[in-house]
């Protein structure tokens, strides 16, 4: 035991400089990325005594450290025949990476040095955040920052170009939990919206945090649900519809045929042009506003889930929802009507925080409830809309608070630990 302690230790220190003039015997192939992990694969050593592999990583290529286990016997690092290795520590914002395999034996043999560019590099920004919204189109992002000093809420912009935040700033009114906030699309460029506690909607321009103008809200809406249709229409639902217009400044009020006082979640099928309202109160109705061309409300029509229980799930650019009911996780087409049975793992409720989207032909769902569990990896899973069936698990860097679709990646911006946020993507 002594001996193998001895070892481990020689081994640890010979890898703190390795240099790539050691004999080179161990033939090391060219990493893969597959989304948030990088595979590793070498060809078997044949070094006699055989004890274990250890592999390594460098970020200027001499300073290795080793980052599989070869202190626990029963790991796969003791195991000769096992030639590959998942990565899933690097570092995230790592340009490149050097990686090198050492089979330590009754000799120590190494292979060469192989340099490993960061394909899906994260990018990273600290600081005390309440909330963040990716600026695809100037690639920045708006950040909602508390500050210590003045104990108030200012709105921000992080450029993820040169990794800085933006010298201009605004103070913005969240004083109590009557105080809102959202982000939104008009004329293509992404806004920032303020309702403060003196029944106006400050709006501002996100990529630069400077104030355009206010609108014109009803009296009160304090603690009522909102969405954009991110094409110059803010609703809101308190007992009415109030459909406030970006270009006008003004809002008209539509009153629902079909009775609902109360609405806790509202959300906007752009696929369909369609909002959709939930009562956390009364589950078991979706309310539908069928909407004009203008973003008038045309109709409404609400519909039932059978034997209901939990929130439903809204699956953004979609009509689907995910719902459960008679005790089994379905997604819910709202356009058919119909159930399509899903082998999500059933629960007897999901939370508001859940994540999905439609993107083609799949859905990505993310059931970490937007919870924060640092050095933990979360997981998407990608269901096919052919069968409704998991076609893949794909770990996560970050519990998901916004998901997107752009050039052929689902983008996602999540909280990586309490004080850090991250921009990551995944190929598609």
């Amino acid at each position: 035991m002594k001996t193998k302690i001895f070892c481990i230790l020689a081994v640890l220190l010979f890898v703190v400089s390795c240099k790539d003039d050691s004999p080179q015997t161990l033939t090391l192939n060219t990493p893969q990325q597959i989304d948030n992990s990088i595979i590793l694969n070498w060809e078997q050593s044949e070094v006699s005594g055989f004890q274990y592999y250890a592999v390594m990583r460098a970020s200027d290529g001499q300073n290795y450290t080793i980052i599989n286990d070869i202190v626990n016997p029963t790991s796969d690092a003791f195991r000769k025949n096992i030639t590959t290795f998942t990565d899933t520590s690097y570092p995230i914002e790592a340009d490149t990476l050097y990686y090198k395999i050492m089979a330590v034996g009754d000799e120590t043999v190494l292979s060469k040095n192989v340099l490993y560019r960061n394909v899906n590099k994260a990018a990273l920004l600290r600081g005390d955040f309440r909330q963040a919204y990716y600026i695809e189109e100037e690639n920045k992002l708006s950040v909602v920052v508390y500050d210590n000093s003045g104990y108030g809420y200012k709105l921000k912009v992080f450029d993820l170009q040169s990794g800085k935040f933006l010298p201009n700033e605004a103070t913005i009114n969240l004083s109590n939990s009557g105080c809102w906030y959202l982000w939104g699309k008009y004329n293509g460029k992404t806004e920032f919206y303020n309702y403060d506690s003196d029944w106006t909607m400050y709006v501002y321009d996100a990529a630069t945090a400077r104030q355009i103008t206010t609108l014109r809200t009803p009296s009160s809406v304090w603690y009522d649900p909102y969405t954009t249709n991110n094409k110059g229409m803010i609703y809101i639902y308190s007992y009415y519809l109030y459909c406030i217009n970006r270009a006008t400044g003004t809002y008209t009020q539509y009153q629902p045929t079909n009775q609902m006082y109360w609405a806790d979640y509202l959300y906007y099928n752009s696929k369909n042009n369609k909002l959709y309202a939930i009562d956390e109160s009364n589950h078991g109705r979706i309310f539908t506003f069928n909407l004009n061309a203008d973003g008038s409300v045309a109709s409404d029509e609400v519909f039932t889930i059978s034997g209901n229980s939990g929130t439903p799930i809204f699956i953004e650019n979609s009509s689907l929802f995910i719902v459960n009911t008679n005790g089994q996780t379905k997604v819910l087409d709202m356009n058919t009507k119909m159930y399509h049975t899903t082998d999500l793992t059933t629960t007897s409720y999901y939370y508001n925080d859940t994540k999905a989207i439609l993107a083609g032909d799949n859905i990505y769902i993310d059931l970490s409830n937007g919870i924060i569990s640092i050095g933990m990896y979360h997981t998407i899973y990608k269901i096919s809309t052919s069968d409704y069936k998991i076609s893949q698990t794909i770990a996560l860097r970050a519990a998901p608070i916004q998901m997107f679709v752009s050039n052929g990646y689902l983008y996602y911006l999540g909280q990586y630990d309490y004080n850090t946020y991250l921009l990551d993507k995944i190929k598609l």
